[in-house]
This record gives C-alpha cells, structure tokens and sequence, in this order.
C-alpha cells in the first residue's frame, strides 16, 4: 500500500503494555463518557463524523490541478501524484514523485471513484462526478497494455515504471523483485469494481466495456488445476498470457468484481465469469478458509512488496465476498468473525507501534510490519467490516468494537484539511499519502455511518446512509427526496436517516406501504430521538423513488436571495458569469446548503460563511447537466442568524466551457436535537473463548456453551512476526486432560513471556474464569504466572502444576466483582523469572460473564 520505512520512528516513551490511555489522540485531546470509553471530541449537531467527511470531501474539492501541459489530460492532481503536503493555512501541494510512488495509481484510483460515488449518494454533490470521469478516463486512455501484449488492453494496475503524469509502463521482467510496472491482478480486480460501479452511476459504456474486458482475461486466463488458485499475483509482463507470484486474500477483489459484474446482466462469453467465480469461491472455501489462521491466507496484496502477512485489502474482500454470499458459505458468522478479529492479534505483535486499546478503541498498523504509531487507518477500515458484521450477524460485540473504533480514528482531522495519523499526535503516512489521509477516510467512514446510522448519522438532516445498489441521481429537496438506482432486483433497500417521518414515499410513482419489516416492498420507519427517523426502504422492481415529509429545512429562492452584480434569470436559477457578481442569503439555524445547476459550462466561485471564506471553493462544472445539487453545506453552526455569500470568479476548471455560476435556491434548518453516539454500549453476555483453536465453528462443551477461537489478544513477538506461530499452541498438547468434563478448553493455549487480552464489554458487574492446564513441564516451580485484571495485580508466580496438582490437570481461577475500566475487562499475564531466566505465562482459555462465577481453586506458587 506504501512504501515502508522501518524505524524511523521514536518509540513513544511511557506507554503502558496493556490497554492505556493517552493526554492526546491524533488530532484532538480525549473525551470520555461516563464508563471512561472514547467519547467525541467534536460537539457540533452534525457529529463528528458527518464533520470527517465534510472534511474529507472538501479537501478532495479544492485540490490543485495538472493542466494538460503537465499530464495526460486536465484533472485534479492526486489522479497523478499520490504523494502530497498541506500547511497550516490549509494550502495544499502535489509533492515530487517518482517512478516507484507511481505505482499506488490503481489502487488510489479505486479509492478516489469509490468514494465520490458514495459522497454523492450521501451528499447529492454533483462535484464527484468531475474526478470520477477524469479517473477512469485517464487509467483507459493510458494505462492499458497494447493489442500485442498476452493480456491485450489490460490495466497495467501498479506501474512503478511509468512516468506520473504521463503513460504507464511495464517492464520486460517477470522477476518480481525489480521495480518494474506490473499487472497485478487483485488490483485490476479493484479498479475494474469501482469501473462498473462508475458506468451504473453515470452510463459510461466505455467504463463498463473496458471493466468486462478485463474481467474476460481474467476468466480465459485463469489456472484450471484442481484445488490450485484460479490466479496468480500478476500477469506476465513479457509475452504470454501466463502468472506469476501467489495470490491468497487479494483474491477476494476478483470475486466481488465478478459479482458486480454478474449483477449487472453480464456473465462472460459462454458463461466464463460464473465458472471463474465459482472456481474462485471454491478456493475461497476449500482452501483458504481452512488455513484462516496462517497469516499469508489473507495476504499477498501491497503492490509496494511481497507482503505474505495478512493485510488490510486482503482480509476485508474476502469478508465481503463471504457476507455478501451467505447461503453459499453457510458458516458466515464464525468465518467472518474469526477472520476479522485475527488481524487484531496478527497487527499487534510490534513493540515500534504499541497497538493496544485506547480508552476502550482498538487501535492497530496496517499489518505486522508497518507504520510506527500511525494506528489510524487499519481501524477505521475495520470499522465499517465490525459495523456491517455487528448489524447482519446480530452481534452487539462487533457493533462496539466497530463503534468505538471507529470513534478513535474519527479524532484525526484538523477544520484545514490536515489529518493526523499518529496515535499521539501529528502526520507520519497521512502527511505524504493523499490517498490514506482522505479517499480512503471518506469511503470507510460513509460506510461504518450506514451500517451505524442511529448513532453516527447527522442529526436533524436528510441523507441516504447506505444502499444495496448504486444510486445514479439524487436531489435533497425541502420536503421531497428523489433519487433513482441503477437496477431494482429482489431485495433492493436503502436506508435513510431524515429529519422527519415521511408522509408518503412512491417507488416508480407508485405509493409503497408503512411496514413492520422489509419481508416485501414497502417502508419503515423508526423514530429515533428531538424528530428524527431512520427509514428504511424496499423497492424490487422499481428504480425511481420520492419521498414527501414535513421537512423542518426552509428555503430561500428568488427574490429572497440578493444579488450583486450581472445575474440573469434561467429557468429557475439566477446565473452569472461575472467576476466578483455575488449572491447572499441570510438565515437562522445551524445548517446552510446551496442548491445549484451543474452543468459543461460551470464556472468557479468563492464562498463565504459570515463573511469568513471557505477554504473549498464552489465549481458549478459538471460533464452533464444536472439541477438541485448540493454543491456546497455548512453544518454544526451555532444555532442563529448567519450568512452565506456566493462570489463569482469568473474562472473555470480546466474542464470547463464556461464560467457559469447556477443558484437555484438556499436551504437551511434551526431544528435542533441530538440521538447520542451509543454511550454505554458494549456486549453484556457472557464471552467464552479458547487460546490457540484454530476450529472455524465454535466448541460446543458439554453444558451447551459455545467458545469461539480466542483473538483478541496482544503479544509484542516482534516486528514482521507471526503471532499465531509464535504465541498459539494450535496442535492439542495433550490429548487427555484429567479433572474436567470438556478437555477441549485445555489441550491447546496463548504463550508468551507476556501478553494481554482485551475483553471488551458493555457498563455492569462480571467475573472472570481463566483455565489453566500445565501441559508442557512435569514438574512444579517450572512455572510462574503473575495476573493483572485492570492494571491490578491479582495474584504473582501461580504455578499451575502445583495448583491443579499435577501435569495435564485442569485449573480455575475465577475472579468477582469485577468493574470494566474504560470499557475494558484487561487480563494481563507475565511469566516469571525462573533460575535466571523469564519462563513463558500461557492460558488455555477464558470467560467472562455478568454476575458471579462461584469459586475457583486458591493459586499454589
């Protein structure tokens, strides 16, 4: 994903082992709750994340240009240039680049298209077009093989040999260890997905034929060979159309790019893309599930290196091919779940990053191998994976943790576009990679809002939080919405959050029906805190829908607005193409929208809120015309008289034909009111779980109680190291364990000299029961386990031969009354100093659980 660079980093004196809290979280001093949990550090109406990304989306708006004397064509300069640097006046600047940096281009690619398309579902901010078109139109105009090459008219993914700016390259080697530009599959896979989710947005035909394309020649291409995997990591850069490297996670980007595909009507010359995706998931299934707990399985995806360590990209597809399909993987809840949570013990195990849980947030590296303390991005990605999770598996333990998490990553921006990545404070990979600090924030941050949309939507407004297809147009009208989708199959659903109940809502102009479930078409409704409402639609067949409502938003137009300069009436809006000819509008409220006409011939203007300028400026270009867009709102005002002032410049994007400013009218809202941000959340059952199972369905003990693989574990083995084949017994120790009905829970276990597991859970009263076996010493005083619950120490040199009295005999320790401390239940445990030397602590097993947990054996030392 980038370039590493070990160790430049000073370890951050200080920090505690276990789970710690910090004066300072990246951008902003900490805020807690009642429970000492991560609270926000932003206080305005519209919530912290709604202000993420407004922020990241208006630090995309304003970014500087490339002319077409400097590239390819005219466009925004991070379609070119990953790299970039931003003062504290908020001015931005495209850093040099070289040959190497080039090839993130793919990937920052499918960043960019992906989440403008999902800004303007949300936003109705017809500015996602401009760098969705220029993006695609440059990756096929100069990214592509030639006719000749074995993989003709492929997207050249990761070309590290082609000059930024201008075309991209390959090189004549397949050896894997030059730097030369590559075709690296998962990633054309990535690309190809944003590609035809482009073409359901806007129609480009071109987008979606050259998608298809590139689809074909992966399906032609693939390996045939049973029970090996349908593609390698790249394709042959010389001749042939053959592969090379191995491909493990990435590919789940194939996958859910052919399902898109599939979605779309197209299913390959003679049915090629199903049979390839069906060979795809058969590795999915057969091969790679079974083999969850080595790290390569989810890896192998960085273009920037080799990377058989399980990563971001190549743990999140396969999730999403997994959720996305479930009757095809009918293990889904534990797969998901033990797959998801692995990357936090696999991302851990760095004493340079420090990973832990930080005022009750898990915060991680992206992999086991990168960014100093930058233990930003890895959670807020994860974030939207635990929230999507937590909501279609019921599981209020993947809904806090995705909660919290995404909370903490959420303390990164500063109001100047600036994004601060470092746990403690200031940039290390946000303050030279555009793609991380603000596409990547915008997508994952949208995303963990939809699925979490009663406590992370904005209050008292109107956008839609999430969609099962792509929404090509939408208007935030006072009282109306309208938007259409691409398609309608069985189970189209969108979810809403709105400012009020609706009245009415129509599905291609017929009215659909207030329902108790989405069971068929129809609506829901439920009414959230001070008139808000999450709504919930079901439209099968039907791609046009209203929705009417009393909207509490007013609106000025016409003559309420005062013009200054040269304007002209056109067909509804006032327009101008004159330098410095202003409109303002004054309102009262805490939240200001300007709805405008887009179009081939939009110009630039300047904006004002209270006479202050905005650092993001209004463009009014558009490839298509489009009315009632919102090209520009301000949220979180203090509630009261304002003012926002439109000035022409009499200028254009690069893009442009004209200069034309287009305002159709104001929208603002005084309606207050606030739903919370899920304080006191967290799972209050009972958590059972084992160290070193490596079963992908959960153990069933002879009491009925399930125990899920234990993960959620810290063990700092080192930078680059495998903390499961380090710290996991995964092979039974012993096959009979005597004292115990359910030897299960104690033939396997974490060891470690130290190591911490983070138990996160809601506000009460638990206990803890640790199981114990001593299956590696045949003696006594081989053996010394100091506890820490919290922080305090619980008992010190527990020799757990003693206690249980002899080897491979089961052991409890139960501790009561235990009180969460941020959020947490934090077990630590140290081995001791024996004869010189720091034996390993180890635990086979753990629950925790509400109430008391009776007694446990008295510890022997």
């Amino acid at each position: 994903m980038l370039i590493r660079i070990v160790g430049l980093m000073t370890i951050l004196a200080g920090y505690a082992v276990a789970a710690t809290t910090l004066p300072f979280y990246f951008g902003h001093a900490p805020q807690m709750d009642k429970q000492g949990v991560i609270a926000p550090w932003y206080q305005g109406q519209n919530g912290q994340y709604d202000f993420r990304v407004r922020m990241a989306a208006e630090t995309m708006k304003r970014y500087p240009w490339a002319t077409a004397e400097r590239a390819a064509m005219p466009a925004p300069e991070y379609v070119y240039n990953g790299t970039w640097s931003i003062d504290y006046e908020g001015k931005i600047t495209a850093l040099p680049q070289n040959d190497w940096a080039d090839g993130d281009l793919g990937q920052r690619a499918a960043f960019i298209m992906a989440s403008l398309m999902d800004y303007y579902r949300y936003s109705g901010d017809a500015a996602a077009f401009t760098s969705i078109q220029a993006t695609a139109d440059y990756l096929i105009d100069s990214c592509q093989t030639d006719s000749r090459h074995g993989w003709p008219k492929m997207l050249i993914s990761v070309p590290t040999m082609g000059k930024p700016y201008g075309k991209c390259l390959l090189g004549p080697s397949d050896d894997l260890r030059k730097r030369q530009g590559k075709i690296q599959l998962d990633i054309v896979a990535q690309v190809g997905l944003e590609f035809v989710r482009a073409y359901e947005m806007t129609g480009n035909v071109r987008w979606y034929e050259a998608a298809k394309h590139w689809a074909d020649l992966l399906a032609q291409n693939r390996n045939r060979t049973p029970g090996a995997a349908p593609w390698g990591r790249y394709a042959n850069n010389a001749n042939g159309n053959g592969m090379n490297g191995v491909q493990t996670g990435g590919m789940g980007m194939i996958l859910v790019f052919f399902d898109e595909l599939i979605r779309t009507g197209y299913k390959g010359p003679g049915n090629s893309l199903v049979q390839a995706r069906e060979a795809g998931r058969e590795y999915l299934r057969d091969v790679l599930l079974p083999a969850w707990t080595i790290r390569d399985t989810w890896g192998r995806n960085y273009w920037d290196w080799e990377a058989p360590v399980q990563d971001l990209f190549g743990t999140e597809y396969p999730v999403i091919e997994i959720l996305d399909n479930k009757d095809y993987f009918p293990n889904w809840k534990n797969d998901a779940r033990n797959i998801l949570s692995l990357f936090l013990n696999h991302a851990s195990v760095s004493p340079e990053a420090k990973a832990d849980v930080f005022n009750g947030a898990w915060a991680y590296p992206e992999s086991s191998g990168c960014c100093g303390r930058s233990l930003w991005y890895s959670p807020m990605e994860f974030a939207a994976l635990f929230a999507r999770y937590g909501v279609e598996a019921d599981s209020e333990w993947a809904r806090e943790i995705g909660r919290r998490s995404q909370l903490l990553a959420t303390y990164d921006p500063l109001a100047d576009g600036q994004s601060m990545d470092l746990i403690d404070g200031g940039a290390y990979v946000n303050r030279t990679w555009f793609k991380i600090a603000h596409p990547m924030a915008l997508k994952y941050v949208l995303s963990t809002m939809g699925w979490l949309p009663e406590i992370m939507g904005a209050n008292r407004e109107n956008h839609i939080m999430r969609s099962t297809g792509m929404v090509k147009r939408v208007t935030y009208g006072k009282d109306k919405i309208t938007y259409s989708t691409f398609a309608a199959p069985v189970g189209s659903k969108e979810v809403l959050r709105l400012a009020y109940a609706p009245a009415s809502i129509t599905a291609n102009g017929q009215p659909l029906s207030k329902r108790a479930d989405l069971t068929a078409n129809g609506y829901t409704v439920k009414d959230l805190p001070r008139g808000d409402a999450i709504v919930s639609i079901r439209h099968d067949g039907a791609t046009n829908i209203v929705i009417s409502g009393p909207d509490p938003q007013q609106l000025l137009e016409g003559r309420e607005l005062k013009l200054e300069g040269s304007w002209k009436d056109a067909s509804g809006a006032h327009a101008t193409s004159e330098a410095g000819a202003a409109m303002t509008a004054r309102f009262s409220g805490n939240l200001v929208t300007l709805v405008a006409r887009v179009s081939p011939s939009g110009g630039l203007a300047d904006v004002y809120v209270d006479d202050f300028k905005q650092l993001v400026p209004v463009d009014f270009y558009c490839p298509f015309a489009l009315d009632r867009q919102i090209l520009y709102y301000r949220n979180g005002l203090t509630n009261g008289p304002h003012t926002l002032k439109v000035v022409a410049r009499g200028a254009r994007n690069p893009l442009a034909k004209g200069d034309e400013v287009n305002v159709q009218a104001v929208q603002y809202s005084d309606a207050t009111g606030d739903s919370g941000y899920g304080e006191g959340g967290g799972p209050t059952e009972t958590q059972r779980m084992i160290f070193g199972y490596t079963g992908r369905k959960d153990y069933e003990d002879s009491q009925g109680h399930l125990w899920r693989p234990a993960t959620e574990f810290t063990a700092r083995t080192g930078y680059l190291t495998d903390a499961v084949a380090k710290t996991w017994w995964t092979m039974q120790q012993a096959v009979f364990i005597d004292g115990t009905p359910d030897a299960e829970l104690y033939r396997y276990g974490a060891h470690w000299k130290e190591f911490t597991t983070n138990l996160t859970v809601g506000p009460g009263t638990y206990h803890l029961r640790l199981k114990f076996a001593e299956t590696q010493y045949a003696a006594p005083h081989e053996r010394g386990i100091t506890i820490f619950i919290n922080g305090q120490k619980m008992v010190e040199g527990f020799d757990v031969f003693a206690t249980a009295g002899g080897a491979n005999k089961a052991v409890d320790l139960v501790y009561n009354n235990l009180q969460p401390k941020n959020g947490v239940i934090e077990v630590r445990l140290v081995g001791s100093t024996i004869a010189g030397s720091q034996r390993e602590a180890m635990l086979q097993a753990l629950e925790v659980g509400p109430g008391d947990g009776g007694t446990g054996a008295t510890p022997l030392f």
